[in-house]
Parts: structure tokens; C-alpha cells; sequence
């Protein structure tokens, strides 16, 4: 029997990759997007759900009610601003997408739960070491702290792993840095280079193996040694 699989966030660079590289014969995949249905014959395999996570998940969540084996949560917005930059309204709509509405989704699709899932949190480096940007680094640092505590206490039946990934290649965040701050990014990196798209959906496919589930409430580092 195909395994469930929750992609929240698939219309984006990653998403499209994780369910290009997901073994359809394994696994029968559902991917929500916003604005952006994925088009083409190479994703007609997969049931699209249409979902504003910036605005009321309620009115939606009925298209959700599916228990499912495993959940990617890929959402994320680099605003690349200081706190002084931030207004109300930005600080509110970037922890609402970056957090708040991923854990309204958790929610309510797990009070509806009724077998054992794994959740793959993507958090940032910026978590980990803090950023130019506080917003985004505070967000993606409750999403660490959220996954730890489900796995602590929901264990056996919900286990979570969470990346922290560095700057992912060919992403819309990645295309919003200049040339000189790319080129200086890189240098500081031990790696000498980032990581993409593909292969962050190799290690995602990778990890929600069976055997990884001794490693439930893990917090991962994927930053080419620039950060540990």
C-alpha cells in the first residue's frame, strides 16, 4: 500500500524537486498550493490542494482531512530586513508564514490523525546563528522548539525530524541576494558551495525512511560546515 505523503508547499522550487524525486510507486503524494497550481504530465500523479496559509486556513481545512503517513512543511519568506525596517504588519505576516500558520495546519490535521505520521520541519541556519533579519530567524526558531516539543511528547505516534538548511540554490530567497553578497556567502562556507534544491529532495526522501525514526526529534544541520 502507497504511503501517504503531505507536501505543504509544492508548487515552490523544493517542492516541485521532492515530488519529482519521491518513488510514485511508494508513495501517493498531495501538495498544496496558494497561487501557483503545478501544471504538466509529470505531475498529474499527485492530488493538488489549494490553501492561503496567510489568510484563514479554517475555511480550507476540510480538503485536508486525509490521515497521512508523512508531512513536509516547506513554507518559507526571507524579507531580509533589520527590526527597524519591520512594520506591524510585516512582523505579523512573516511569523504567520514562516510559523504560525504551519503550526494552525498541524493542528488541526492531527487532531484528525488517526495512525502513526512523520513530520519534516524545514527551519534555517538563521535559527541557529541569528540573523540580519530577527523576524525570519525568531520564526524559524519556534519551528525548532515546536518540532522538539511534538516529538517529546507525542512520540511513538508522531515523530518529527527538522533540517536547517544554509542559503538552497535556484529558491526564490536565493535569487533576491545580490552577485557580491552570494560571492561572499560562498567564500565564508567551507563547502565552497551551496546546497540545491535536488539534492535538499534527496535528503528529504532519504530521511523518511523507517530507520531514521531513531533519530525522531533530531534538529539537522545542512550548511556545509558554515554553522554546527
Amino acid at each position: 500500500m502507497k504511503k501517504k505523503v503531505l507536501i505543504v508547499g509544492g508548487s515552490s522550487k523544493i517542492g516541485k524537486n521532492l515530488i519529482n524525486t519521491l518513488d510514485k510507486k511508494s508513495y501517493q503524494i498531495y501538495s498544496t498550493f496558494n497561487n501557483n497550481m503545478i501544471k504538466g504530465k509529470k505531475y498529474k500523479h499527485i492530488k493538488q490542494i489549494e490553501i492561503n496559509l496567510n489568510n484563514d486556513i479554517h475555511a480550507s481545512f476540510h480538503k485536508l482531512k486525509i490521515n497521512y503517513d508523512i508531512i513536509v512543511l516547506l513554507p518559507g519568506v526571507l524579507l531580509g530586513k533589520s527590526l527597524s525596517e519591520y512594520n506591524s504588519k510585516n512582523i505579523i505576516s512573516n511569523f504567520n508564514i514562516n510559523f504560525t500558520s504551519q503550526t494552525i495546519l498541524l493542528n488541526k490535521i492531527l487532531k484528525k490523525q488517526k495512525k502513526n505520521c512523520l513530520i519534516i520541519f524545514i527551519s534555517s541556519i538563521s535559527a541557529r546563528r541569528g540573523s540580519y533579519d530577527p523576524i525570519y530567524a525568531a520564526a524559524k526558531g519556534a519551528m525548532i522548539s515546536f518540532s522538539k516539543s511534538l516529538s517529546l511528547w507525542l512520540s511513538p505516534k508522531i515523530k518529527c525530524l527538522t533540517l536547517c538548511p544554509g542559503l538552497i540554490k535556484d529558491t526564490n530567497m536565493y535569487k533576491s541576494f545580490t552577485a557580491k553578497r552570494l560571492n561572499n556567502l560562498k567564500k565564508q562556507t567551507p563547502n565552497k558551495e551551496f546546497l540545491n534544491s535536488k539534492d535538499l529532495s534527496k535528503i528529504i526522501c532519504d530521511i523518511i525512511q523507517p530507520h531514521w525514526r531513531h533519530a525522531n526529534g533530531a534538529i539537522i544541520d545542512i550548511n556545509g560546515g558554515l554553522y554546527s
